[in-house]
């Protein structure tokens, strides 16, 4: 599993820093560091979210940490809820982690390699148009 260090950029990492929101599919062959909020879906190597961010959607990635809020789907090989963490939903994984202090509501499968269960990625007119379509 990749290492984390907590209240830390990552170097490398794509940052979505605190008081940024996305609103969209995040596509990222390397690390994604989420201090602000995501809402739609995340596909990366490895994700973090952290203790003020928030992600609402489709996770799929070798490695996720969630310190922050989640809602949705995780499919993720090793996955680790921290202490303090909200997440619901359904999480898919090979290796997972609860925390002491971690709150999880939702259905949690274990799966061989979870990445090949995963949703394939959606092709989308725009954002919008899937926000829209999504509430429907």
């Amino acid at each position: 599993m990749r290492e984390w260090k907590v209240g830390a950029s990552q170097s490398g990492a794509l940052v979505v820093s605190r008081g940024v929101t996305i609103v969209g599919s995040l596509s990222v062959e390397g690390d994604v560091l989420v201090e602000g909020t995501v809402d739609w879906d995340v596909r990366c190597g490895g994700l973090q979210i952290a203790e003020r961010g928030a992600v609402e959607g489709l996770i799929v990635a070798e490695s996720v940490v969630v310190l922050g809020e989640f809602m949705g789907m995780i499919y993720a090989r090793e996955l680790v809820l921290g202490a303090g963490c909200a997440v619901e939903g359904q999480i898919y994984h090979n290796k997972l982690v609860l925390e002491e202090g971690s709150y999880f509501e939702g259905k949690s499968r274990r799966h061989g390699d979870p990445l090949l269960i995963a949703p394939a990625e959606e092709k989308r007119g725009s954002a919008r148009d899937g926000l829209r379509a999504r509430a429907a």
